[in-house]
């Protein structure tokens, strides 16, 4: 029997469906990094949403709903995490810090790290699926 990463399934997601305990901790971790009082549902949505446009997994980019500063602010990170995260500038982060707190701002970082992560595995398990056809 192969590995369960080698199993057919079109992406990541149907893949970590394979092994639902992994999908529960998968799951899980992600609900802890995002429910905070310091950051916005909305914040996490519309740049999970972005960091997915970037990497090709959505064809529209965020919901044209007008942006506040802290979302502005949380989606130029966003902008920069896939590709340019060295890039980062410290006043970038200082402005997080101001509008989430320390600890919101940990807490956003650590979601757009794993948005990326997974928007990365969700591309490679799609085109090793492709190359499998």
């Amino acid at each position: 029997m192969k590995p369960w990463l080698q199993q057919s399934g079109e992406g990541f997601q149907a893949r970590l469906a394979l092994r639902p305990d992994l999908q529960q901790k998968y799951h899980d971790f992600l609900q802890v990094i995002e429910n905070n009082d310091a950051v916005p549902e909305r914040v996490y949505e519309i740049c999970r949403s972005r960091i997915q446009f970037i990497h090709g997994l959505r064809k529209e980019d965020v919901d044209a709903r007008p942006l506040n500063d802290a979302e502005a602010s949380a989606l130029t990170v966003a902008d920069r995490m896939p590709y340019q995260h060295h890039q980062l500038m410290d006043e970038e982060v200082e402005t997080l810090k101001a509008f989430f707190g320390d600890q919101g701002s940990v807490a956003l970082l650590t979601a757009l790290a794993f948005f990326d992560v997974t928007c990365r595995l969700e591309a490679t398990f799609q085109a090793a699926h492709m190359s499998d056809q």
